[in-house]
């Protein structure tokens, strides 16, 4: 039997990170088992559906690499096959037609309904407790529980894996496989993904679609790792894992059947060990990218400039979007210091003739590379009698504005001698009229 799953969206919102991975895993699923991923648009909610939220559902597919094997399925354009299938019932009197409208019931079982979920072990529920099952509306537009059934039958679904929020709908749908003489696939019902809280999670968590992290700039490559280790593992606890791999050890059996809690903090971190794994070159793009999108610069700087810069900050970029506000120093004409840099330079009077005589120092300087400006730095210490605590940290601030920065030897040669002596000056000045001077 060749295995063949299935994602089945409804356009009512941007595809969720819990979605996500729910397609993730019937994806994985079905290349491992070299079967068929199928994606079917569940668009009968008419008053929620909307065409822009298909669409990024579509796209935010496509860019996490999940492709599916047949032409997309709408429910929309099958009314009439829903319609089939419930005369049918109606003629075995297995369903009633309900007054003069179009709506009609089915007449639910009512004995122990059960099955062998393959992540939660035997399930059963009494069908004394359902009411009898809605199957279309009266304008003709099927309930979820019948739909659901109609397609996975018709489509050859082996496989149906959801999110557990979807185990109060399977006795419903099992007893429509029953009577309409269905072969019923197998259940495999996921573990949520929880906030840290340990609820479910939502937009007080913070962002919660594929769309916001892509914004956000984060790598296809990363969430899709860090998704498939959300309830899943390859079993040596390996965290960092390729595509390849993903799919040739992926199986339902090592799927938790506990809530998976979703870490920013570690998600971070993943897409930091991407960033770092890129060649030089692929990076530097991503780099440019990333500052032409924020506006923070026009066109590409120098390609040796560039090399550099990525250099310096291939080890402290972790995602994407915090690059142009950690490197926006280099691309402005000034870099203003906040409070918490403030109480630093005005703890010691001596800063504003320091910082002219380190300007003359680099001003006077015929080669601006990273060893000529460490090599006159550490001699102006030197000569001036200050300690590299003493020296690099308020310098460090006069001239990025900020309180970190990568290496400031590496620092100061890429943001180049013009800004660097100009902003030791502006600093110097400042804090003059601040009233911070030496005797």
């Amino acid at each position: 039997m060749k295995v063949k799953t299935r994602f089945a969206p409804s356009p009512t919102g941007f595809l969720h990170m819990g979605s996500a991975r729910t397609a993730l895993f019937n994806w994985l699923f079905a290349r491992h088992h070299g079967g068929e991923f199928i994606l079917r648009i569940e668009d009968t909610d008419r008053e929620r559906s909307k065409k822009e939220f298909e669409v990024e559902i579509i796209e935010s597919l496509k860019w996490l690499g999940l492709d599916w094997d047949a032409p997309l399925v709408y429910q929309m354009d099958r009314l009439a096959i829903y319609q089939k299938y419930a005369e049918k019932l109606i003629a075995e009197g297995k369903a009633v037609r309900e007054g003069e409208g179009q709506a009609v019931r089915f007449k639910s079982p009512k004995v122990m309904i059960g099955w062998d979920d393959v992540i939660r072990g035997r399930i059963e529920f009494d069908g004394n407790l359902l009411n009898d099952l809605v199957l279309l509306k009266s304008d003709g537009v099927p309930t979820y529980n019948f739909a659901v059934v109609i397609d996975d039958h018709e489509m050859g679904i082996t496989h149906v894996i959801r999110g557990e929020d979807h185990i109060s709908n399977t006795p419903k749908q099992i007893p429509l496989y029953a009577a309409l003489g269905f072969e019923m696939p197998k259940f495999a019902h996921i573990p949520l993904i929880l906030g840290e809280d340990r609820s479910r999670l939502s937009k007080r968590h913070g962002a919660t679609s594929v769309r916001d992290y892509k914004l956000a700039g984060y790598l296809p490559q990363a969430i899709v790792n860090y998704l498939a280790l959300l309830g899943w593992s390859p079993g040596n606890n390996q965290e960092i894992i390729a595509l390849a791999e993903m799919i040739e050890k992926f199986s339902l059996e090592r799927v938790q059947s506990t809530g998976a809690i979703f870490n920013i903090k570690k998600m971070d971190w993943v897409n930091g060990e991407y960033i770092r794994a890129f060649s030089p070159e692929t990076l530097k793009g991503l780099f440019i990218e990333t500052l032409l999108a924020s506006g923070l610069i026009t066109e590409a700087p120098e390609s040796g400039w560039m090399d550099r810069f990525t250099a310096l900050y291939r080890e402290r970029v972790f995602v994407l979007k915090d690059l142009p506000s950690e490197t926006a120093f280099f691309f402005k004409d000034e870099a203003p210091w906040d409070e918490e840099g403030d109480k630093v330079l005005k703890k010691d009077a001596k800063l504003p003739e320091i910082f002219v005589k380190y300007a003359d120092c680099l001003a006077a300087l015929p080669d601006f590379g990273h060893e000529s400006v460490e090599k006159a730095s550490r001699e102006f210490m030197t000569a001036v009698g200050v300690s590299g605590k003493q020296f690099i940290h308020p310098c460090r601030i006069a001239v990025t504005g900020r309180m970190v920065s990568p290496g400031f030897f590496d620092t100061v040669s890429l943001v180049g001698k013009e800004r660097s002596v100009k902003r030791l000056r502006a600093a110097a000045e400042k804090l003059k009229a601040a009233g911070v001077q030496g005797q």
